[in-house]
């Protein structure tokens, strides 16, 4: 059984739908940089740079390119930067949407990452054009909740109906199975 505290996460769930629907109104089509508006800076620079790649390969048919987001530093190296990270961006949503209603709900799926279990070898971020970054992480405005099972830290995602493939494609190429849908793992609780 997960520890979860039920209403930080659904309150932070409802947080985090309204905050991602607002970003995705952007127009940003870029799947890298369209739920990453929250860049905090590190030292001088923004924590995280965007890069487009090229392949030899199609990513999906038509498709031999796609910008991805690299970290300034690794996140997995010191266990207190995503905590830290994961405080700052609910509190920055908080004060983006603190005078919108937030009881509506959006449709979406919850994404788990076991974000100590990954293996850094870029297929689930190339497969999710960028949503999913390096470390098979998802993209920072899309976090909601953070916990510890005994193996890992487990962070929760919302992923909003428009990006599912993409997180999907993310899941289905993972070698190490870090990230998966949070009612796969734990049918249970979801």
């Amino acid at each position: 059984m997960l520890n979860i505290n039920k209403q930080v996460f659904s309150e932070n769930l409802k947080l985090t739908q309204l905050y991602c629907h607002l970003q995705l109104k952007n127009n940003i089509t870029d799947n890298a940089k369209i739920l990453r508006s929250y860049n905090p800076t590190y030292g001088d620079n923004h924590l995280f740079t965007f890069v487009t790649e090229r392949f030899d390969f199609e990513i999906v048919p038509n498709l031999k390119h796609c910008a991805l987001a690299k970290w300034m530093i690794d996140p997995i190296s010191k266990e207190s930067i995503v905590e830290n990270l994961f405080t700052e961006q609910i509190n920055h949503k908080k004060k983006i949407v603190s005078s919108i209603e937030t009881d509506r709900t959006y449709p979406g799926r919850i994404l788990a990452s076991k974000i100590d279990c990954t293996v850094v070898d870029g297929a689930s971020e190339v497969q999710s054009l960028g949503l999913v970054d390096l470390y098979d992480i998802p993209a920072i405005d899309t976090w909601f909740y953070i916990t510890r099972t005994n193996e890992s830290r487990l962070l929760f995602a919302w992923i909003p109906n428009e990006l599912i493939k993409y997180a999907d494609e993310a899941v289905q190429v993972n070698c190490v199975d870090c990230i998966n849908w949070a009612d796969v793992w734990y049918p249970k609780e979801f």
